[in-house]
């Protein structure tokens, strides 16, 4: 059997069929410890999901205000990218004490507080001035290049420090 072939599991006994299949095509594996594993790693996403967004909501809150040197969303960008990289040197630790605490660490609190959508949100925002700004569209460019670099090089410079920390 190819790997793109179809294979239609009967409904009345859905986990023992598929446990059948994997035996034919890996013989002397079990899906059973990969069932095991998944509850904790989902929990663990969760909760540190939902850490994460709250962090992330109150210190771009923190320093969001009239008159603001620097966009606020920069600084949950360098929080999140800060905790990946002592994360990502901490990895085997993490991992010795649960792999499920690993993945909830990177992908759920890091990846909660640092958010994609709202930073090309705020790109967008500069690159067609949708706060109607009083400027040309040269300047629109020159603000959306300034958000795209600012935020690109604050996160790597924070996902380095985040190393040098874990290194230590």
């Amino acid at each position: 059997m190819s790997s793109s072939e179809v294979v239609s599991v009967p409904v009345e006994e859905p986990i023992e069929a598929v446990e059948e299949l994997y035996e034919e095509q890996a013989p002397g594996h079990s899906l059973k410890p990969v069932c095991i594993f998944i509850g904790p790693v989902i929990l663990s996403l969760v909760c540190f999901s939902m850490v994460g967004v709250l962090v992330r909501v109150h210190v771009n809150r923190l320093f969001s205000y009239p008159g603001v040197p620097v966009f606020g969303l920069i600084w949950v960008q360098i929080l999140g990218c800060f905790i990946m990289g002592m994360a990502m040197r901490l990895k085997g630790v993490l991992l010795s004490y649960s792999p499920a605490l690993n993945t909830g660490i990177t992908t759920g609190l890091c990846g909660s507080i640092t958010t994609f959508s709202s930073w090309q949100l705020l790109v967008f925002q500069e690159l067609f001035n949708t706060p109607r700004s009083d400027h040309s569209q040269f300047r629109n460019f020159l603000g959306g290049m300034s958000v795209l670099a600012t935020e690109l090089g604050c996160s790597v410079a924070a996902i380095r420090l985040g190393q040098m920390i874990g290194d230590e």
